[in-house]
C-alpha cells in the first residue's frame, strides 16, 4: 500500500474516531451536568426530576442517535469517495437506490464472495433500516414502510436496539458496533481494491 493509500485510509479512520470522541466527549458533558443539577440548592424537587430526566436519558438517547447519523452520513461519503478512486473495475453506482444500497455494485465488485459472509456489511444493511426510520419519522415504529424489519431488528439484536414509546432506539453498545462495521467495511473496501491493482 502507498502513501496515498494509507494516508487516506487514516483520513477515514480518523473522521469516524473524532465522531466517536464527540459522543464520548458530551455524554461525559451530560453526566457532570446531571450531577450538578443533584446538588443545586436553588432548584426544587420537581425540576431537579425534570433535568435529571433529561440529561440522564433524554439527552443522551438523542445524543447516541446524531452520532449514529452522523457516522451514516461519513459512510456514505466515504463510499462514495472510494467509489470514485478506489474502484479497479469503474463499477457505476446503482440507479434508483439510495444508502448503502446505491454503493451495492461497488462493493460487491470489490469485495467478490466475501460480501455474502461480511458481518459488518450486513450490519450496516440492518442499520440502514433505522436510520430512515429516525431521519423520516423520528424512529417511529408504527409509522414506518419497514416496519416488520425494525420489530425484526428489536428481536434480533436486543442489545443494539431498543423500543420505548413506539421508537426505536439505538444502545450504546449498538453505537459501537456500527463504528466497528463502518470501519471494517471501508478499510476492507480500500485494502481489497488495492489488492486488484487500482
Amino acid at each position: 500500500m502507498n502513501d496515498h493509500d494509507q494516508f487516506f485510509k487514516w483520513t477515514i479512520d480518523a473522521n469516524l474516531g473524532l465522531q466517536a470522541q464527540f459522543h464520548d466527549y458530551l455524554k461525559k458533558a451530560l453526566g457532570e451536568k446531571a450531577r450538578e443539577i443533584e446538588l443545586d440548592e436553588g432548584l426544587d424537587k420537581g425540576n431537579k426530576e425534570y433535568w435529571r430526566l433529561n440529561y440522564q436519558e433524554h439527552f443522551p438517547k438523542k445524543l447516541r442517535e446524531t452520532t449514529f447519523l452522523l457516522m451514516f452520513g461519513h459512510l456514505e461519503e466515504v463510499l462514495y469517495l472510494l467509489s470514485k478512486s478506489f474502484n479497479p473495475y469503474e463499477i457505476a453506482l446503482a440507479k434508483n437506490k439510495s444508502g448503502i444500497l446505491k454503493f451495492k455494485p461497488y462493493i460487491k465488485s470489490v469485495l467478490g464472495e466475501e460480501l455474502s459472509s461480511s458481518q459488518d456489511y450486513q450490519f450496516i444493511r440492518e442499520a440502514q433500516v433505522v436510520r430512515n426510520s429516525m431521519l423520516h419519522i423520528a424512529g417511529r415504529i408504527s409509522l414506518s414502510q419497514d416496519r416488520e424489519g425494525l420489530e425484526g431488528l428489536l428481536k434480533s439484536r436486543p442489545n443494539f436496539y431498543k423500543a420505548s414509546n413506539d421508537r426505536i432506539t439505538i444502545t450504546v453498545e449498538g453505537l459501537k458496533r456500527f463504528h466497528d462495521a463502518v470501519q471494517g467495511l471501508t478499510n476492507n473496501l480500500v485494502d481489497m481494491s488495492r489488492k486488484q491493482g487500482v
